[in-house]
């Protein structure tokens, strides 16, 4: 009976050190996980750092297009006021003109 108490004893102890390397197989892998894990999260939040700074760039870019578009806008109303005033101002010497070849 006690050769057969130890024997039970042993094999419990043997499933008991099977258990055991499994489950620190289990932690190495799901450590190795993680790791891997961790790494592509860092790629990611690196991707994203550089996304967000292109488009914070883009941003500013059609900030300056919008500028330039509004500066470029007057410069024409301003051309049109100018030729405005020189039509206005030719129209009346074209009058002066007609007038006097009339006297």
């Amino acid at each position: 009976m006690e050769n057969e108490i130890k024997e039970m004893l042993g094999l419990i102890l043997n499933k008991l050190d099977g258990l055991e390397s499994r489950i620190d197989s289990l932690e190495s892998r799901m450590e190795s996980r993680m790791d891997r894990l961790e790494s592509r999260m860092d790629r990611l939040e690196s991707r994203m750092d550089r996304l967000e700074s292109r488009q914070d760039e883009i941003y500013w870019v059609v900030k300056a297009i919008e500028h330039s578009n509004q500066v470029h806008g007057a410069e024409i109303d301003n051309l049109k006021f100018k030729v405005s005033h020189m039509e206005g101002t030719i129209n009346a010497v074209g009058d002066v003109i007609t007038t006097r070849k009339a006297i």
